[in-house]
């Protein structure tokens, strides 16, 4: 009778140790989860991507018409020829 109390208490301890082990898994991916959602949830910024170096353009740096202007050349909403034509009419102003 003596032998089974040795060995239920590395059972108890081991169960233990995995129920402890499951409920903090399981509470840092619910909070991974919402924090992910979270972020998916923020207003979009326009990122302008390169493959060697990445330059991200926030709409709330844009604080002239140009940069505006720029932004869609770049991101291709306008062609080369528009964005010569526009950028004189804005420069002239």
């Amino acid at each position: 009778m003596n032998m089974q109390k040795k060995a239920l208490s590395p059972l108890v301890a081991t169960v233990l140790l995995v129920v402890f082990a499951l409920v903090i898994g399981t509470i840092t991916m619910n909070w991974g989860k919402s924090y992910v959602e979270g972020i998916a949830e923020e207003p979009k910024e326009i990122g302008v991507g390169v493959f060697d170096s990445a330059v991200i353009i926030s709409i709330k740096d844009i604080d002239n018409s140009l940069k505006e202007l720029q932004l869609e050349y770049i991101t291709g909403k306008i062609t080369r020829e528009e964005y010569i034509e526009q950028e004189k009419d804005l420069i002239s102003d």
